[in-house]
């Protein structure tokens, strides 16, 4: 056997090895994104306590049990929509099983906040729902409203780890269960619930996250969160250190349920992949009673708040000048798209070149994902005002200008949460890419850019095409990091609908909502087709 050939390694930091690829972009790149983190605690730490205090002993409590209390029965309820879901399909075979089986995924390209607007005029005095029931159905409003929302919009994040779990995991235990007289809900305790259970509740975890993260739902529905106080502090009384110091602890909390996900994927359970097993068929009557309690969830979390925003924009025949919005919406994400790939792939090559502190360093930029949109507006104005002040006092301050309300700051926000979602899938296409081919490359003398242009792109560039969809959606959703950052000049869809919806012109906000969903959902049915036939 002929040893392969150690190719040189620079030492520049303690546990940063660079074989080849420059490392030490990705690096640079995590430390930009963790420094508005930085700066945030500084900021909150170095400010005027009084807003605290009096929030303290006015509103902190209400925020701090209300923002529990909704993660709690948002993520409760979601976990038994995902769960049930996810057994019945899995477990099961009915009329509609493999449609269903997809299509159950698709209402988390539903925002909650376009949700929301629906639902509350259905449901509302003069509304289909309310004049169908006579008023017998409540409002959807309030910390009930806003759980069920958000429980209809993200279940899939449970009903995908469950359902992945159970088809990794075949039935044979709970045929041998059966043959000892278990059935029926002691079987699911005693085989099913163990197998599953740190699935769901990596995917409550999740939820808990994205419940934390939202200013939409909450805003609209008058359920007094975090997020909400945070955009309040800042529009309200233009206070970056107030609005610091809540952002801070939401971050914390966010930071929690991260380490609750992580701690239950650490502790999934699979047993050995059973493509082929059999499903229980089910009979007469069972079979439309599977069917509806499937596509119940379909209905509520998308078909139905989709087909009444259609009757809106249908009845306010108005388009009210959304061209603006619809070019400032794809302006922002695909310039923030192109960022995160750039970004996700030089964070993916240190990773794959560097040492421990290479892959700290983008661990690091990963946890971005669990920063909330507010919370990421907030520590990049807090960076900016820590930079502004550094070049104030070396008296270059007059030379530049740094403050937000800029496209530059909006998307530094973005990447400083989003880039998380692109290195994943650069890392996992990158390392399908075998060394073997970079070293021949270098061998003929191919530098870096060569190899990249070459030999990685065309191997790769179907992750990076995923990831770029990916960061894309998310950028086109994403509401209270707009709203902080953005120029008064700029418009967006999600900016633009809230408007309305604030302004209780709920027929107006149809229609960019609408094309808000246009866009989302196929790309979500494209990442689906994907990831089922890659």
């Amino acid at each position: 056997m002929i040893a392969r050939p150690s190719p040189a390694r620079i030492r520049t930091l303690p546990g940063l090895r660079l074989r080849g690829e420059p490392a030490w972009l990705g690096i640079a790149f995590a430390l930009v994104l963790a420094a508005p983190l930085v700066a945030l605690i500084a900021l909150a730490a170095g400010g005027d306590l009084t807003y605290v205090s009096h929030l303290t002993a006015t509103r902190l409590a209400e925020f701090t049990t209300t923002s529990l209390a909704l993660v709690l029965m948002a993520g409760g309820l979601a976990a038994c929509i995902g769960i049930g879901a996810a057994f019945i399909v899995s477990r099961y075979d009915f009329p509609g099983r493999r449609i269903l089986d997809g299509a159950l995924l698709l209402p988390l390209a539903m925002p909650g906040y376009i949700a929301a607007y629906a639902w509350y005029d259905m449901t509302a005095p003069g509304g289909p729902v309310y004049d169908a029931t006579g008023g017998s159905i409540p409002t959807v409003a309030g910390l009930g409203g806003g759980a069920l929302v958000f429980a209809l919009t993200l279940y899939p994040y449970v009903y995908l780890l469950v359902r992945n779990v159970l088809a990794m995991n075949g039935p044979k235990q709970r045929e041998v269960a059966r043959s000892l007289g278990a059935s029926g809900w002691d079987l699911f305790r005693r085989i099913d619930l163990p197998t599953i259970w740190p699935a769901a509740a990596a995917g409550v975890a999740l939820i808990s996250m994205e419940v934390l993260a939202d200013f939409g739902v909450a805003d609209f529905l008058g359920i007094p969160t975090f997020t909400v106080g945070i955009v309040r502090a800042w529009s309200s009384f233009g206070d970056p250190a107030a609005a610091a110091q809540l952002a801070v602890l939401l971050l914390f909390a966010s930071m929690l349920a991260l380490g609750a996900e992580r701690a239950s994927r650490g502790r999934r359970r699979f047993g050995s992949a059973a493509p082929g097993f059999e499903r229980e068929r089910l009979g007469p009557g069972l079979r439309e009673a599977a069917m509806l309690v499937c596509a119940l969830p379909l209905l509520l979390g998308l078909i139905v708040p989709l087909l009444h925003l259609v009757t809106l924009a249908i009845d306010a025949r108005s388009s009210r000048a959304v061209l603006p919005a619809i070019q400032g919406t794809l302006l922002l994400a695909t310039i923030s798209a192109a960022l995160a790939v750039i970004i996700g792939l030089a964070c993916a090559y240190a990773v794959r070149s560097g040492g421990n502190f290479a892959r700290f360093a983008v661990r690091a930029v990963q946890a971005g994902y669990a920063v909330p949109g507010a919370v990421a507006a907030i520590a990049v104005l807090a960076f900016l005002v820590i930079v502004q002040a550094g070049a104030e006092s070396l008296r270059v301050g007059g030379a530049i200008a740094l403050t937000g309300g800029s496209i530059a700051a909006l998307l530094f926000a973005y990447q400083v949460r989003f880039a998380a979602i692109a290195i994943l899938p650069a890392e996992t296409a990158l390392a399908r890419v075998s060394t073997s081919l970079d070293e021949a490359a270098r061998s003929l003398g191919a530098r870096h850019v060569t190899i990249l242009r070459r030999i990685h792109l065309p191997l790769i560039s179907a992750g990076l095409g995923a990831a770029a969809v990916l960061v894309g959606i998310e950028v086109i959703k994403e509401l209270p990091a707009t709203m902080i950052l953005r120029p008064f000049s700029l418009d967006t869809l999600a900016v633009t609908a809230h408007n309305f919806a604030s302004d209780e012109r709920l027929e107006f906000a149809a229609f960019p909502s609408l094309l808000l969903l246009a866009i989302s959902i196929p790309a979500t049915a494209m990442l689906n087709l994907l990831r089922t036939n890659p």
